[in-house]
């Protein structure tokens, strides 16, 4: 140690702008996203920031162009940690009741089990542009890559005035009965690898 004050001084000016230098570098290496923070989509991962709300929906279907006898859609919307599934399947309800023209329940929500957790299964016909569409719909929690969670939503809808074939709900309920959630160990493989 330097015997007068202006050294002091000097060497705790120093020591203070190696520690400002060091802070971005640790801050950096401490907030850089744990594997379990990656959002995977089919061919890619990638750090979401949380700010940034997924609206993501897959949409599956036989054909490129036009209407599809079947197509599957995957949605998912954020609900609060303390969401009940009754609840928002109550409010899905309401929704559809208000908003779908001639609408005829085939299976008013049931319980279900997707994935091992409580879901509801809902069934309905109704009409769009004249045409009787048929929908039957699986509802369940499931958490985010930040542990948040979510409403998955999987449907099937059909288009056929006489309704889904047994070939397509056979179909649809292997899509279903197939559905895992990611597991830890999923989350944490290293997308270097």
């Amino acid at each position: 140690m330097r015997g007068n004050i202006y050294d002091r001084l000097s060497e705790g000016r120093e020591r203070e702008e190696r520690i400002e230098r060091e802070r971005p570098a640790a801050e950096l290496s401490s907030s850089a996203p744990s594997p379990q923070n990656y959002f995977y989509t089919n061919e890619i991962s990638f750090v979401r920031p949380e700010a940034l709300k997924d609206k993501t929906f897959h949409v599956f279907s036989y054909v490129d162009e036009g209407p599809s006898p079947l197509s599957v859609v995957i949605g998912r919307s954020h609900v609060g940690a303390d969401a009940n599934l009754e609840i928002l399947t109550q409010q899905l309800l309401d929704d559809v009741n208000k908003s779908l023209s001639h609408l005829h329940w085939i299976d008013y929500p049931a319980p279900a089990e997707v994935a091992g957790v409580e879901a509801r299964r809902l069934e309905y016909t109704w009409r769009q542009q004249g045409k009787i569409v048929n929908q039957i719909q699986f509802l369940f929690i499931a958490e985010d890559e930040y542990g948040l969670r979510l409403l998955m939503q999987i449907t099937a809808t059909g288009n056929d005035p006489k309704g889904m074939s047994l070939e397509e709900r056979a179909l649809f309920d292997s899509i279903i009965e197939s559905v895992q959630f990611r597991s830890a160990r999923d989350k944490a493989v290293n997308i270097d690898e």
